[in-house]
């Protein structure tokens, strides 16, 4: 059991490791040199292959990695990408997700607080 612990912290040590880069580096170079619409197409075609099932999952597992400019920049993308209908269900997970982030994040976006 041991040999399992030492083995899941090594890997949550390189993870977080391999996370912060791409922070730091390829979300940087995406912002500066893929267009808007190319960001929003990559989005659509990712999200377009997870399952619905997982959404709450994903909600749970994605917003708490993120910065207020990110959860806003990545809120806004989704809601382009899908009439309000389809992404009303996923507010609530977004809350549960962010906490007490939130109030800063439905500031950002005022059709969240509804």
């Amino acid at each position: 059991m041991r040999c399992r612990r030492r083995a899941t912290a090594a890997f949550k040590f390189h993870l977080d490791t391999h996370l912060a880069k791409e922070d730091t580096h390829l979300f940087r170079i995406m912002r500066e040199r893929v267009s808007v619409s190319d960001q929003l197409e990559a989005i659509g075609v990712m999200s377009s292959t997870m399952p619905g099932s997982r959404v709450p999952e994903f909600n749970a597992w994605f917003y708490p990695l993120l910065g207020d400019e990110d959860r806003e920049n990545f809120t806004r993308t989704l809601m382009m990408l899908m009439p309000f209908e389809v992404f009303a269900p996923s507010i609530p997970q977004i809350r549960q997700a962010t906490g007490d982030d939130f109030a800063e994040l439905s500031r950002r976006i005022p059709e969240l607080a509804q």
